[in-house]
């Protein structure tokens, strides 16, 4: 069978030592047309990968945040170009760092600015003004009496940290999803777990798809480890932190803070139900149009220099890709890919993409840090569309 080929990609992604084992599903709008899992769900050899493998998406989430939004802009309930403040009015004054102090921002964040990451918020990985820092100790203390923040809670302490730069004039990857989850909790009136689960997951059937707080018991079993390579071996190790996975916020698991941006956890045939949504709807989900003007791209010259810059995020496919809202999109020919596909990936390795003009999506799935995506990505894209191309 032809498209055997990409399951020799996914076994050449574990000899080369950039996962203990992976899931790879392919469809188009008849449905399933490859699915292949290879490997171990851990370190330990008799632990396959599976259909029924649970993987955390980490930023795959960002995609149902986006979903959600143009769902309630689709009912009037949102506008996306509205200001931020009034969903969440603690971002009614917040300050940009610059030149070693911070300065009130001459710009209101919008709607858009965080769909498209040009709002200024960052992952803190660099913390210039200390608050980020002072941030996570003052939640950690709270978690330890029992105090949590809450999903709008976490978005209003966001807004007292400084933004890296003038809401709307650059393009950087960050918190953006994470506080829209709170617009959609405060639009909405139910947490972002409970909105997710009836209008997302439920209606879709992806019976294992859920926030990493919620996983229930008899699905632990399932969920893969994550591992690293070393000494010319897989291990498992640590979960980056959670509920955020950046190093400033170690030891901040808040059972009440539901991430926008990084907080889900499923399958890979769960997530292959909904990008056949994304490419054929049917369900209702979202309709043809809005899903159109989900897919344009948002960025400018200067912001698009941002998002392609190669000390950015590696699994961005090259200068042929930018940014719509929440997702990337090829909006130029390039040797491989085709005009309009769109897709995104997960801090551990997980991918897909949509491609409309071909009629097919695509997920891949694996659990390793680093996700490596840098070393396998291409490859891959790479062996589907010369199958694609010529004929299947």
């Amino acid at each position: 069978m032809i498209w055997k080929r990409l399951a020799e990609k996914q076994k050449e992604i574990i000899e080369r030592g950039f996962s203990s084992g992976n899931a790879l599903i392919c469809g188009d709008r008849t449905g399933i047309i490859f699915e292949n899992y290879e490997g171990t769900k851990s370190a330990d050899p008799g632990d396959p990968v599976s259909a029924d493998t649970v993987f955390h998406l980490y930023s795959m989430t960002k995609v149902f945040t986006v979903v959600s939004v143009m769902q309630l802009w689709e009912k009037g309930l949102i506008d996306i170009d509205d200001l931020l403040e009034k969903y969440i009015p603690a971002f009614s004054d917040v300050t940009v760092w610059e030149n070693g102090a911070a300065r009130p921002a001459k710009v209101k964040i919008t709607i858009r600015m965080l769909l498209s990451m040009t709002s200024g918020l960052s992952y803190f990985l660099e913390d210039p003004s200390g608050l980020a820092g002072k941030l996570a100790e003052k939640w950690r203390n709270g978690l330890k009496n029992g105090k949590t923040l809450g999903t709008r809670g976490f978005a209003e302490a966001v807004a007292g940290v400084p933004l890296s730069f003038e809401p709307g004039t650059k393009y950087l990857y960050g918190l953006s999803h994470d506080v829209l989850g709170a617009v959609i909790e405060t639009v909405s009136g139910k947490t972002l777990n409970r909105y997710f689960e009836e209008h997302i997951i439920r209606p879709l059937g992806m019976k294992d798809t859920c926030f990493y707080q919620n996983v229930p018991d008899e699905v632990r079993p399932r969920l893969a480890s994550n591992t690293a390579f070393v000494d010319g071996k897989y291990v498992d190790i640590d979960f980056p932190p959670r509920p955020v996975p950046i190093p400033v916020f170690e030891g901040t698991d808040d059972p009440k803070v539901f991430s926008g941006g990084s907080g889900l956890v499923g399958t890979a045939r769960d997530y292959g139900s909904f990008l056949s949504e994304m490419l054929d709807p049917k369900k209702g989900i979202l309709r043809p149009e809005t899903i159109a003007e989900m897919i344009k791209p948002q960025l400018g010259p200067e912001q698009r220099a941002c998002y392609n810059d190669p000390k950015g995020d590696p699994s961005i496919s090259g200068p042929e890709h930018t940014f719509a809202l929440g997702v990337r999109i090829q909006d130029r020919p390039a040797k491989q890919g085709s005009v309009g596909e769109w897709g995104w990936s997960g801090a551990l390795g997980t991918w897909f993409f949509v491609s409309p003009a071909d009629g097919i999506w695509f997920v891949y799935m694996h659990q390793h840090s680093p996700a490596m995506h840098d070393a396998f990505i291409a490859g891959l894209r790479d062996v589907f569309y010369d199958i694609l191309r010529s004929g299947r």
